[in-house]
Parts: structure tokens; sequence; C-alpha cells
């Protein structure tokens, strides 16, 4: 039984989960666990199923990337009688024009009323916190919009497009082809091993708060509420100030 322990570990008050139910869930989910790559430096090996992402997240001091907090989260949803399944994805680099590492991003299609949904809760500091219909509906989270877009390219059948307010841009693309703990194990190799991986180098930690987000670097903690951002040394080692981060 994985979802009352998941439930305690973020605070939720329910007793239950329903679809209603995922909004507060999801920023609830947010505000627990860091988007964060220790696991990563340190090529820790763990095992990517339920029980595993258990040991890991929710009675170990961690957070992690997406194939690390969108699998614990499907298995939560699972046992709520909810139908999920795991897609894969490939992020676009804006800056760079160009995809990242094919196949390295992990999200949730989530199927209620005959309609689909995305859930994401492991794409950085840019999480919807709740569910994207394939409507192609905007939908806001912050001060950022998300939809789905259906739109064939090399990389999948759909988009996830975000508008910081400056017109659509692309997060990723995915396909809706169901994958497993296979998949994931490759997946997190490829984080582990590849070059160009931007996961493997340096220390990197970010978690959104109830009035913002906070982003922690190898020497520098960046607080981001509202208006106002702060930048300041970090106090303590990286893995240490980290653990400060996670209930």
């Amino acid at each position: 039984m994985i979802q009352s322990a998941f439930l305690q570990k973020i605070g939720y008050e329910g007793k239950s989960i329903t679809f209603d139910h995922l909004p507060a869930l999801l920023k609830k989910m947010a505000y627990t666990f860091p988007f964060e790559n220790r696991s990563v430096l340190n090529k820790q090996s763990y095992d990517l199923d339920q029980e595993g992402l258990k040991q890991h997240l929710l009675e170990g001091k961690r957070g992690g990337l997406c194939y690390d907090l969108n699998p614990l989260l499907s298995y939560v949803l699972k046992e709520a009688g909810l139908a999920v399944q795991l897609v894969q994805g490939t992020v676009y680099n804006n800056e760079a024009d160009t995809w990242a590492i094919d196949g390295t991003h992990v999200a949730i299609v989530l199927k209620h009323q005959n309609e689909r949904f995305l859930i994401d809760a492991g794409f950085g500091a840019n999480l919807p916190l709740q569910p994207v219909p394939f409507t192609g509906e905007w939908v806001e989270a912050s001060s950022i919009h998300f939809r789905v877009k259906a739109e064939e390219t090399e990389k999948g059948t759909h988009l996830l497009q975000l508008d910081r307010g400056e017109g659509a841009e692309t997060g990723y693309a995915f396909t809706l082809k169901e994958v497993d703990e296979h998949t994931l194990v490759q997946m997190r190799q490829e984080i582990y091993e590849n070059e160009a991986s931007p996961f493997n180098k340096r220390p990197l930690a970010s978690k959104l708060t109830p009035t913002g987000r906070v982003v922690v670097t190898e020497d520098h903690v960046t607080t981001h509420e509202q208006e106002e951002v702060s930048k300041k040394p970090l106090p303590q080692p990286f893995e240490d100030y980290v653990k400060t981060l996670i209930p």
C-alpha cells in the first residue's frame, strides 16, 4: 500500500483521491519533493518499481527527476482507482533551439470520463499543478500557461506547450505508448552516463513553494517570492541543504 504513505508524506489530509482532488494533491506534492539530482551525481542504484520508489522517496530524504516523481505518482493514482499510464517524451531546449536527449522524459496520461489529460510532477519548476486536457485548452499555474497540442513531430504525436507571456513554446513532445519499468531504467542510465545530459555535471535542485520557488546550485540558493528575487551563498553543503527542503 503506497497511497497512505504518500498522502502522509505530502501532508494531504484527505483519505481518498478522486479526479477532482488532483489539483490540491499535485500542489502538495510539488511543495514536498524537490526536482534534484543528488542520485544522478552519486550514480545511485535503486529499483524504480513501487517498493523501490517508496523507499527512495517516501522513506528517504529524497526528491528526484521525472523518472522518480511521475512513476511514484502513477502508482499512487493507480491504487486510488484512476486510469493512468506512463508515457515517454523528449524535452525541447528552447535556448539551444534543439531537442534534448531522445526519450528521457516520462509523464502520466490519465483517462477520465472518456477524455485524456496529461499529468506531470517531474518537469522541474514548470509544473501545471493540475491535469492538462488534450482539448488544446490552456490551463494556468502560477505565471505559466500550459496546453497539450496534437502535433506530429519526429519525437512524438503530441506536445506539451508553455506560455510564459511571450507566446507558446514547446516543453516536450511525447507519444501515447505506455512505458514500463525497463524503459525507466534505460532513461535513468542515459541521464547518468550521457555527456549531453545537463543533470550529471553539477548539483541542482529546485522546488515550488506556495509563493514562488527556490533554486539551489552548488554554491548559491535563489529564492523567488512573488516579484522579489533573493540570491545568497549556500550556507551548508548542497547535500545537506537539499535535505532541509524535504519534510
